[in-house]
């Protein structure tokens, strides 16, 4: 009869102990998750803000990636416009774009690390040019990880130039069972540098 209750008590403790150890885990997924879609947005939010153009690029799903451009003049490292006539507007400089790609960076491989790069125009978004010093694997600089799927759209009534960038992390809710659930974060941002040439 007592080896009957400690087995019924231990089998207790021990349903307590894996509902416990799955909370955690589903908590740590969670956090990591929201982490790196704030992140993500946060980081952005920086470059969209400051560009004079943007443009989605559709790669292994719909409008995937973005190409920003960011202003060609700069003072003591702060984007300034240049005198066109009487008109002071921000120049076209280098395109930058944004995907998710594995710790090699490349472009045609998948994977759910922030990768940023340079490319000559949005046409050829394949000669992307990784920052290393950005994404870097190997010591983390830059690096913002597990990011399952980024998706951008410009502003659909053409009243501003804005993009909204939709950013999405799975993370794991139960190891055994395998089964997971995703994060989801959007953020809206004008281009304050837009403007014609």
């Amino acid at each position: 009869m007592a080896i009957g209750i400690i087995s019924i008590v231990l089998a207790a403790l021990c349903e307590m102990y894996f509902a416990v150890s799955r909370e955690w885990e589903r908590q740590q997924g969670q956090g990591a998750a929201l982490d790196a879609t704030s992140q993500t947005c946060a980081r952005l939010s920086d470059y969209i803000s400051q560009a004079t153009d943007a443009v989605p690029i559709s790669r292994f799903g719909l409008n995937d990636c973005l190409a920003v451009n960011l202003p060609a003049d700069q003072a003591h490292g702060i984007y300034v416009p240049a005198n066109f006539g009487n008109q002071l507007l921000y120049r076209a400089g280098i395109w930058i774009l944004f995907y998710l790609s594995d710790s090699t960076g490349g472009y045609t491989r998948n994977g759910n690390i922030l990768w940023c790069g340079t490319i000559p125009s949005p046409a050829v978004p394949n000669l992307v040019v990784p920052d290393s010093n950005w994404s870097l694997y190997s010591n983390g600089v830059g690096r913002i990880t597990p990011i399952s799927s980024m998706q951008f759209s410009l502003d659909p009534t053409g009243l501003r130039k804005a993009v909204t960038a939709t950013v999405t992390s799975a993370y794991t809710i139960n190891r055994v069972t395998r089964s997971q659930s995703q994060l989801q974060q959007s953020i809206t941002v004008c281009l304050s540098n837009n403007g014609p040439e």
